[in-house]
C-alpha cells in the first residue's frame, strides 16, 4: 500500500479511493490544504491485441475510415437501438489512436480517444461483450465516459470480425441506465454485427471493381491516346517509302525523328507496363530501408549516352549516407523518370540530385537549368483527364504519364510530390520518403 506523508497525515491509496467511489463517500471527501493527494483517476486501458500490426492493416485495406456517412450503415445502428431499446448506437473502427463512428445514433462526436473506448476492450473478446453497470465495473467506474458525457452505464458490442478473423471494431449498444438484453436482443446484436461486416466486405469489393474499371479507362485511353502516334508516324513513314521510292539519303534523313519517336513509345511502354504491374500488386510493396546514393548511381550511369547528346553535366549531391524505406523499384522508377524528365527539358545545362532529411522523412530534389514549365502547363502537371507534355530541347516527344506515375508511386510508398518551375530558368521537383 502507497502512502503519502504531510504533516503527520497520510492520504487515502487507490484501492480506498475506489471503495470510497463504490459506496459513493468519494465526492464528499474535502482535503484539507496541505495535504497531497492520490486520487487520481485509475482507468483501465484495454491492452492492444497480439496482432495488431495487421489488424491495423487490414482495417486500411477496407479505406472506410473517415468516408461520410452511408444510408446501410445508418440503417444498421438504428435497428440496432431499435431492437436493443437503447438511446445510442454506434459502428465502431478503431484505429491506431481513436474510435471512429462510422455511422452513429445518439452521439454528437464522430470519434474519441481509443484509451476511453469500451471498443477497444471490445475488440479483445471472441463475442459479445455486455457491462450491465458500468459505475460498479473494475475496468469502467472511473472512465470519462461513465464520470462524464455520455454517462455511459450499460453498454454491449458485438466484435466486427472480417474473414481473415482480424477484429476491426465493433457494432454496440449504450445506455445512460444499467440494464440487461433479453436473450433474443442479444441474438440478434450478434446477427446485426455480422451483416455490419458483410456491409464492410461488400463496399470494398465494390471499391475494388471501380479500382480494376478505372485502371482500365486509364491503360485504354494511354495505349488509344500516346502509344498509338509513334506507330501512326513510323506507319506514315513506310507507305511514303513504298509509294514514292524514296531515296536513300532522303529516308536517311527521316530517321532520327523516327527514333525520337520510338524513344518515347519505349519509355510509355517502360511506365506503362511497371504502373500496371503495380495496380494489379496492388498489396505486393515490397518495403525494406535502401540508400539514396547507390540507386540514383545506377539510373545516371544507365543513361549516361543522353545526356553527352545534350551535352547537360549531371551533379549527385546525395551523401551516401541517406537512406528511405520503400519499395525500391518504385523508388527507382521515379528516379529515372525525374531524371530523363529533366535531361529531355535541358540543354548545354545542369541537372543537380540533392536529399536532406527532414523530421522522419527524407526530401528528395531534382533540378535543372532548362526551360522550366509555362503556367498552363502547371495545372496539368498531375492530371490524368488533362495530362500533356511539351516538346523538349531537342524535339523529344512526351505524354506527361510518366509524372503521373511517379506521383502515385511516391505516394504509395508514404510519401507526397510537388514541383516549383521559373519559366526560362528551370525546374525543381521533390518527394519526400519515410526514413523508417
Amino acid at each position: 500500500m502507497v502512502f503519502c506523508f504531510t504533516s503527520g497525515y497520510f492520504v487515502l491509496n487507490a484501492v480506498v479511493r475506489h471503495v470510497l467511489f463504490r459506496k459513493k463517500l468519494l465526492p464528499l471527501i474535502a482535503l484539507e490544504p496541505g495535504y497531497c493527494s492520490l486520487f487520481e483517476t485509475e482507468m483501465h486501458i484495454a491492452l492492444r491485441p497480439k496482432d495488431e500490426a495487421k489488424r491495423l492493416a487490414a482495417l486500411r485495406e477496407y479505406n472506410i475510415l473517415d468516408t461520410a456517412p452511408e444510408k446501410d450503415f445508418d440503417e444498421l445502428v438504428a435497428l440496432a437501438s431499435a431492437i436493443c431499446e437503447t438511446p445510442i448506437s454506434t459502428i465502431t473502427l478503431i484505429d491506431e489512436n481513436r474510435q471512429w463512428h462510422k455511422a452513429r445514433v445518439g452521439l454528437t462526436d464522430q470519434e474519441g480517444n481509443r484509451d476511453h473506448a469500451f471498443c477497444a476492450h471490445a475488440i479483445n473478446e471472441d463475442d459479445l461483450m455486455v457491462v450491465s453497470d458500468a459505475s460498479k465495473d473494475d475496468r469502467f467506474f472511473d472512465n470519462p465516459f461513465v464520470t462524464g458525457n455520455p454517462e455511459i452505464r450499460f453498454y454491449a458490442g458485438m466484435p466486427l470480425i472480417n474473414p481473415e478473423g482480424f477484429k476491426l471494431g465493433t457494432l454496440c449498444v449504450i445506455d445512460r441506465k444499467p440494464k440487461n438484453l433479453s436473450e433474443s436482443q442479444l441474438l440478434s446484436l450478434r446477427v446485426l454485427g455480422k451483416q455490419v461486416m458483410k456491409q464492410m466486405e461488400l463496399r470494398r469489393k465494390l471499391g475494388e471493381l471501380q479500382r480494376l474499371n478505372d485502371i482500365n479507362h486509364k491503360l485504354l485511353s494511354v495505349i488509344s491516346h500516346d502509344l498509338r502516334s509513334p506507330f501512326s508516324s513510323l506507319y506514315g513513314l513506310l507507305e511514303m517509302v513504298e509509294q514514292y521510292d524514296l531515296p536513300a539519303e532522303e529516308f536517311k534523313n527521316m530517321i532520327p525523328g523516327v527514333k525520337k519517336g520510338f524513344n518515347a513509345a519505349n519509355g510509355l511502354l517502360t511506365n506503362l507496363l511497371e504502373w500496371a504491374t503495380s495496380q494489379f500488386d496492388q498489396h505486393e510493396i515490397v518495403r525494406h530501408t535502401f540508400s539514396l546514393k547507390p540507386l540514383t548511381e545506377t539510373v545516371i550511369e544507365n543513361n549516361t549516352q543522353l545526356f553527352q547528346q545534350k551535352s547537360n553535366t549531371i551533379i549527385n549531391n546525395i551523401d551516401s549516407h541517406l537512406k528511405a524505406v520503400g519499395d525500391e523499384n518504385m523508388i527507382k522508377a521515379v528516379f529515372r523518370n525525374l531524371i530523363i524528365n529533366a535531361n529531355k527539358f535541358t540543354k548545354n545545362g545542369k541537372i543537380i540530385l540533392a536529399a536532406k532529411e527532414a523530421g522522419h522523412m527524407v526530401e528528395v530534389s531534382v533540378s535543372d537549368t532548362g526551360i522550366g514549365i509555362t503556367n498552363d502547363h502547371r495545372e496539368k502537371m498531375f492530371s490524368w483527364g488533362h495530362r500533356s507534355s511539351t516538346i523538349g530541347t531537342g524535339g523529344e516527344r512526351g505524354s506527361g504519364f510518366g509524372l503521373l506515375v511517379c506521383k502515385e508511386f511516391v505516394e504509395r510508398n508514404g510519401g507526397e510530390m510537388w514541383f516549383t518551375s521559373d519559366p526560362g530558368k528551370g525546374s525543381q521537383f521533390y518527394f519526400s520518403l519515410p526514413v523508417f
